[in-house]
């Protein structure tokens, strides 16, 4: 079996001189050694979470891949997904190897797993192919397996702190941000939220916490149109359907809903969201969203009427997604309109909304002072004296003059109010 540091022990494999630093279960080193190491001795990483989702899709569609190193049939599939993941950002990375060779060394394990340094590694494998001259990966080798539980915590710290956790990273897409965050919290259970926080180089756990909470409302959308089997494996269908705009909108004030009546609404909500994936007129689902969360789940009268309004339809729909469970983002358009009444369910389902959205807007106008002052208040509890930990001394100063302000702005207010 393949071991690089063996190889690189017995002189099979040259150092390039240069060092590169790394934090490596929370011990920073400067001093790790760089070795030019042969494209062929290296496969890419299946657990990268840049790429979770399209991996996801790929095993549902076709099974698990066996990682191999080389020209392999893995190695071939891998490189497609980092070639459609950013196409851009490859090319640019292909022109600088070009143009100045490989600038930022990666880092790989010894059985040649690519942990940092897979649009690198494409992009060398792309240089190869073009000139036919043999390329090398610059990297460092370190001694850690992939399939120890506790070595997969600390691969996951270095890959979140190289990905992420540095300047001028390229941000994971959306969904696989959220899925990266769930799975590796939630499922895996490899790290606790301050863990992930730490390691991702975010200034707190907010942001991660609400991925989760984002995470589970895909989840729960994925249940209502593709019923069966484990929800998480068909996570691609979130980033197929590009429901990181949408959900990103209503999830805030789907959680915050006191309702007896939440689930129900919840349901509505999201049922609502595949019928607008189902309409190729309809580009715009985060706008739909907006208007639903604004008119209808923000207006207390108006959401009073929503259930009782699109009940039956929704339970129309979810019946027929029941029946034949989505697998692509095609098949919500191929499920409904494959059938009459279930058209019919669904204009319904869109007059009934739109008719209180409608309502809602006119209500909005009348009570506009009323729904700023709700605004600002759920702003401000949002807000805690930790946030204030990373303003620096002049900004912590303007931040207590701004509340200041805030006061006697209240003070004058509720004094003319005579409260």
């Amino acid at each position: 079996m393949l071991n690089l540091l063996e190889m690189a022990a017995a002189n099979q494999l040259k150092k390039t001189g240069e060092k590169k630093k790394l934090s490596v279960s929370g011990q920073v080193n400067d001093k790790y050694d760089v070795y030019a190491i042969p494209v062929e001795y290296l496969y890419y990483n299946d657990q990268n979470g840049r790429i979770n989702t399209t991996y996801k899709k790929y095993k549902t569609q076709n099974g698990a891949l066996v990682p191999e190193v080389g020209n392999s049939e893995y190695n071939d599939i891998f490189e497609n997904f980092i070639m459609d993941s950013n196409k851009q950002a490859l090319k640019s990375t292909l022109q600088s190897i070009k143009d100045k060779t490989q600038q930022e060394p990666g880092v790989v394990l010894p059985d040649g797993r690519v942990i940092d340094g897979n649009r690198r590694f494409t992009a060398l494998r792309l240089y190869q192919r073009e000139d036919g001259i043999p390329k090398e990966l610059n990297a460092v080798i370190l001694q850690l397996d992939a399939q120890s539980k506790t070595d997969e915590k600390i691969i996951k710290e270095l890959e979140l702190d190289l990905q992420l956790g540095r300047e001028e990273r390229v941000n994971y897409d959306p969904i696989d941000r959220i899925y990266d965050v769930y799975s590796t919290i939630e499922v895996e259970k490899l790290m606790t939220a301050e863990e992930y926080k730490k390691a991702s180089g975010a200034k707190n756990t907010r942001g991660i916490n609400r991925d989760i909470r984002l995470a589970n409302l895909i989840l729960k959308f994925i249940q209502i149109v593709s019923p069966g089997n484990d929800p998480i494996d068909k996570f691609y269908l979130a980033r197929d359907l590009k429901l990181d705009g949408p959900i990103e909108e209503i999830e805030g004030t789907i959680n915050k809903l006191k309702s007896a009546e939440k689930e129900a609404i919840t349901e509505a909500v999201l049922v609502h969201l595949a019928v607008s994936k189902s309409d190729e007129n309809q580009k715009d689902s985060t706008r739909i969203m907006r208007d639903l969360k604004t008119h209808i789940l923000n207006t207390s009268d108006t959401l009073r009427h929503y259930v009782a309004a699109v009940d039956d339809k929704v339970d129309m729909i979810m019946e027929a997604f029941e029946e034949y469970p989505i697998q692509s983002s095609n098949d919500i358009k191929v499920v409904i309109n494959q059938d009459k009444e279930l058209q019919s369910s669904v204009e319904k389902l869109k007059r009934s909304t739109d008719r209180l959205i409608h309502k809602g807007k006119n209500d909005s106008e009348r009570k506009k002072t009323l729904i700023e002052l709700e605004n600002i208040r759920d702003n401000l509890a949002e807000i805690n004296a930790d946030d204030f930990s990373e303003l620096t001394l002049d900004e912590n100063l303007d931040a207590k003059d701004v509340l200041r302000e805030i006061t006697d702005i209240l003070f004058k207010l509720k004094k003319d109010l005579k409260l």
